[in-house]
């Protein structure tokens, strides 16, 4: 890793968030090489420099890759102004060990939608697969009311345009008939704020459940609402896909 500042080290290196370290560092809690800093931006190299938090060398915590069907009603954030429950409050309850620990989720479920969801330490693994440029499918299960056309279904087919520009899927399918309405089947290489629910809306449907079930090569399978467990290493390289 080349040299970097020591706020983007500790984050680099597994300890916590970027914003935590800084706060860290300017209360004089962190040392590189025996000498205290208390400026964020000094400039420290992660491979060769000590780096020492109350006392404690900070030695590159082993990274973690875990999988999280995030339930329907929690937030994708630490913590919550509004006190409303969070996916660190899931992740508490399922694997305790990890209640300690620097994780951050790659990407965001907005709180009405549920399904598969990473969290990890990895910085470099979960910025590639949060970029644009990285294209990587995401595939979700949505039940629209009313019953959606077979015209409206190749419109959104086709892409429909929202203000923040035109939207196309990657694919699009029916599930099966449900309720009042239907459930589809969408793939998507964005990750643009409510996206699918506002593709619906344009269209004049209504969102009623939705279901990430799928990133990149893996799958949510039988995880249920609130369940947590490791990525195997096969399923961390899919993720990014990476073979």
């Amino acid at each position: 890793m080349p040299p970097v500042s020591l706020a983007r080290a500790l984050s680099k290196l597994g300890v916590t968030s970027r914003a935590q370290a800084r706060t860290w560092i300017e209360a004089g809690r962190v040392s590189v090489n025996g000498r205290a800093l208390t400026d964020p931006e000094s400039r420290v190299d992660p491979d060769r420099d000590r780096i020492v938090v109350d006392g404690r060398p900070t030695d590159r915590a082993p990274r973690a890759y875990l999988m999280m069907h995030k339930p329907k009603g929690v937030v994708t954030t630490r913590s919550d102004e509004h006190g409303r429950r969070t996916v660190y409050d899931v992740l508490t309850t399922a694997v305790p060990g990890w209640a300690d620990a620097w994780l951050f989720p790659v990407g965001r479920l907005d709180r009405d939608s549920s399904g598969l969801l990473f969290l990890t330490n990895d910085t470099r693994w979960g910025a590639r697969l949060a970029s644009p440029d990285s294209s990587i499918p995401k595939t979700y299960h949505v039940r629209v009311r009313p019953p959606i056309t077979a015209e409206d279904l190749d419109r959104l087919a086709s892409g429909v345009v929202l203000a923040d520009g035109p939207a196309i899927p990657l694919a699009v399918s029916v599930v099966r008939d449900a309720d009042r309405g239907t459930w589809i089947e969408m793939t998507l290489t964005e990750g643009r704020n409510r996206q699918i629910r506002r593709m619906c809306a344009r269209l004049g449907y209504r969102v009623e459940t939705l279901v990430r079930i799928r990133i990149g090569g893996v799958a949510l399978g039988e995880l249920k609402p609130g369940e947590v467990r490791p990525l195997t290493a096969a399923e961390a390289r899919l993720a990014g896909g990476i073979t």
